[in-house]
Parts: C-alpha cells; sequence; structure tokens
C-alpha cells in the first residue's frame, strides 16, 4: 500500500488492497478516507454486523474520519470478512444466566436492574453507604445457593424411564424451599439484632451527649463562681 501525489492538483492517491488507486491519504501507516468518500470493498464493523458478517479476525485496512477529524471508525476488507457465527442454545443460556447473575446485588438480592461491578450492589444500597457480605443471608453467596437448587429441582432429564426422577426433583424442590426459608428466617433475626445495635448506639449516643451537656453545666457554674470571687474581691 503506497500514497502518490498529483503534482498538478496535489491529490495523494493511495494504493488499495486489489491494486486500485484511490484518492485519500495515509496517516500512521494506514490510508484514510473522509466520509462518504471510502472505495467499494471497504466496510465497518457496524456495516459488517448488519450484513451478518464480522472481521474474521483481519486488522482494519484504513480509516474513516468525519467531523473534521474528530471521529473515525475502522475499516475492513470485505472479501476478508466470515460469517458471523449463530450462538448455540446453551451459549444463549449461558448468556442468561450471566447476564441474571448481574442483576443480583450483594446485600438485598434480586433486583430489577443490574448492578455495580465494583461492590455488586444495588444503587439503593450503595446510596446507603452499605458494605456488601457474602455472610450476609440475602447477599450473593446465599442467593446462588438457592439459585443452584432451584435449578437442579427444574432440571429435565433425557431418560424418562428412571424411576427415580420424580423422587429426586421433589426431593430438590425440598431442599430449595428449606434452604429459602432459612434464609428469610435468618435474614428477619439480623435485621431484629441490627435493630438492637442501632438502639443500644442510639442509647450510648444519648449518654455520651447527657454527659456533655453536664459537664459543659459545671464548667459555666465554676466560671459563674470564680466570677463572682473576683467581682467580691474587687468591691472589698
Amino acid at each position: 500500500m503506497t500514497a502518490r501525489s498529483n503534482p498538478a492538483g496535489g491529490v495523494e492517491w493511495v494504493e488499495l488492497w486489489d491494486g486500485r488507486r484511490w484518492p485519500g491519504r495515509v496517516r500512521n501507516g494506514l490510508p484514510e478516507f473522509r466520509f462518504g468518500q471510502a472505495p467499494s470493498g471497504l466496510s465497518t464493523r457496524r456495516q459488517l454486523r448488519e450484513r451478518g458478517l464480522s472481521r474474521g479476525g483481519q486488522e482494519p485496512f484504513a480509516r474513516l474520519t468525519w467531523k473534521r477529524d474528530r471521529r473515525f471508525a475502522w475499516l475492513y476488507v470485505d472479501d476478508n470478512a466470515k460469517t458471523k457465527r449463530t450462538p448455540s442454545e446453551k451459549q444463549l443460556a449461558a448468556v442468561n444466566k450471566a447476564l441474571a447473575a448481574r442483576k443480583v446485588c450483594a446485600e438485598c438480592g434480586p433486583v430489577d436492574h443490574c448492578v455495580r461491578t465494583t461492590d455488586q450492589l444495588c444503587g439503593d444500597c450503595h446510596a446507603a453507604g452499605v458494605t456488601p457480605t457474602d455472610q450476609s443471608p440475602a447477599g450473593t453467596g446465599g442467593w446462588r445457593t438457592v439459585q443452584a437448587w432451584q435449578d437442579e429441582a427444574g432440571a429435565d432429564t433425557d431418560d424418562e424411564h428412571h424411576d427415580d426422577t420424580t423422587e429426586r426433583k421433589d426431593k430438590a424442590r425440598a431442599a430449595a424451599a428449606r434452604a429459602a426459608e432459612a434464609l428469610a428466617s435468618t435474614e428477619a433475626r439480623l435485621d431484629t439484632a441490627a435493630q438492637v445495635a442501632a438502639g443500644a448506639e442510639r442509647d450510648e449516643q444519648l449518654a455520651r451527649w447527657h454527659a456533655e451537656d453536664e459537664a459543659s453545666r459545671l464548667s459555666a457554674e465554676r466560671a459563674d463562681r470564680s466570677q463572682t470571687e473576683w467581682d467580691e474581691r474587687g468591691v472589698a
């Protein structure tokens, strides 16, 4: 790929992958074309995706620029593109499971939106200053355990002639129900303990305030007595 300039008009000509010459310029070793001036046979990743293609691992051949070179997109050779792979049902199920895990808050459990990736907290818990912990009954660890049991309970088997299939499913459902009930009970106990701890902390804070008020009152009384003594000495 080379760039040649026309002495008469000062236009640069870029040699393409197929031997054609096209007006453009070379920057940092790559051809560059203005918006709407790229040659045929080159497409952006979005254009390839719209046609059901992918870049196929190839490196970009050129660059498309617009908005006075402040925006750009890579251009790929269409002949080197490959058909985009179609995900299987198992891959789609894995993706859906991963997306569902993104909607589990580490503190309050499943939510309707994706949680933060840094601390696994939803917006409300993060705004409240909650510190996530796997020991929390509604935390990520507990919810994933229940989800695994529920998945096992709802899993289908390919062999319908096993006599223990129904019994195994019933046991899994019962285990999932017991786990969910245990988590709810533990969460209620921890909520009660948290309320008791908050009440004790509030009482301790009130006691400190009363002690500070009493100390301020005694200090003011000592200052008044000292001032009175000085006044009496001055009169005498």
